[in-house]
C-alpha cells in the first residue's frame, strides 16, 4: 500500500467495512421478531386446528348419544308391541301392531348402523386428535427452544452492535464531515457499498468506465472523488493489494484441463 495515501481514504474504507458487519448484524437483529412471530403463528395455527377437531369431536360424540339414546326408545317400543300382540282382539290390530315393529325395527336397523359409522368416525377422530396433539407438543418444545435461543443472539447481537457503534464513532472521525455526509447519503440510498475501488478503469460497483482524468486522479492516492455513473465514492484498487486481487479476473483455464 502506497505510503502517502490520504488517510482519509484509509479511514473510510475501514468505516465500510465496520458498517458492512455492523449491517449484517443489524438485519440479523432485525430478523428475531419476524421469526418468532412465524413460530407463535404456527403454535397458533395448530392450536387452532386441534380445537376445531375437539370441537367436532363433542358434536360427534353428542350426536351419537341421541343416537343411542332413540335407539334405546326404539327397542322398548319394539318391546311393547310385542307384548301388545298377544293382547290383541283381532286380525286388523294384529296387522297394524306387527306393521309398527317392523317399521321400528327398520329404522332400528337405519340407526344401528349409523351408530356404529359414528363410532368408527369418534375413533379416527381421537386418533387424529392424539397425534395433533402430540405434534404440538413437539413444535411447543421446538419453539421453547428456539425462542431461548434467539433471545441469546438477540442479546449477542445488540452487544456486538453497541461495540460496533462505539468503535464506528472513533472511525468517523478520521473523516471530513463533507465526505462522511456523503459516504452516509450513498450509503443509505444503495443500501449497501459506498466506497468503492476503481480497477481498470472502471467502478467495481457500476462497472461503467470512469473518465482517463478521473482515474488518473485516483491513481495518486490524494483525492476521494464520485463516480459520474451511479455516485458512489471511489478509491483506487491498487492501494490495497487484497482489493487489486479480487477484482483482477481469474485466468481461463487451458482447454482440455
Amino acid at each position: 500500500m502506497n505510503d502517502t495515501i490520504n488517510p482519509e481514504i484509509i479511514a473510510l474504507r475501514t468505516l465500510q467495512k465496520q458498517d458492512r458487519r455492523l449491517t449484517v448484524l443489524e438485519r440479523k437483529l432485525a430478523a428475531i421478531p419476524a421469526r418468532v412471530k412465524e413460530l407463535n403463528g404456527d403454535l397458533q395455527a395448530l392450536e387452532h386446528m386441534l380445537d376445531n377437531e375437539r370441537g367436532k369431536l363433542e358434536e360427534t360424540r353428542a350426536f351419537q348419544a341421541r343416537q343411542e339414546s332413540q335407539l334405546a326408545e326404539e327397542e322398548d317400543h319394539v318391546r311393547q308391541g310385542k307384548a301388545r300382540l298377544g293382547q290383541v282382539k283381532n286380525t286388523r290390530e294384529y296387522n297394524a301392531t306387527k306393521r309398527e315393529i317392523d317399521s321400528t325395527r327398520e329404522m332400528m336397523n337405519a340407526r344401528t348402523k349409523k351408530i356404529a359409522e359414528l363410532k368408527s368416525a369418534v375413533a379416527e377422530t381421537e386418533a387424529r386428535i392424539a397425534k395433533m396433539d402430540g405434534a404440538l407438543q413437539g413444535l411447543r418444545a421446538q419453539a421453547e427452544s428456539e425462542n431461548a435461543r434467539l433471545q441469546a443472539d438477540q442479546a449477542k447481537y445488540e452487544r456486538a452492535i453497541a461495540k460496533s457503534q462505539k468503535s464506528r464513532s472513533k472511525l468517523t472521525s478520521g473523516v471530513s464531515k463533507s465526505i462522511l455526509r456523503n459516504y452516509e447519503r450513498i450509503r443509505r440510498r444503495t443500501g449497501s457499498l459506498a466506497f468503492v475501488p476503481a480497477h481498470r478503469e472502471r467502478c467495481t460497483a457500476c462497472k461503467m468506465v470512469i473518465p482517463h482524468i478521473i482515474y488518473t486522479q485516483l491513481l495518486k492516492g490524494k483525492e476521494i472523488l464520485p463516480c459520474e455513473s451511479c455516485s458512489r465514492l471511489l478509491y483506487w484498487s491498487g492501494h490495497f493489494p487484497a482489493d487489486e486481487k479480487k477484482h483482477e479476473p481469474k485466468p481461463k483455464a487451458a482447454p482440455g484441463t
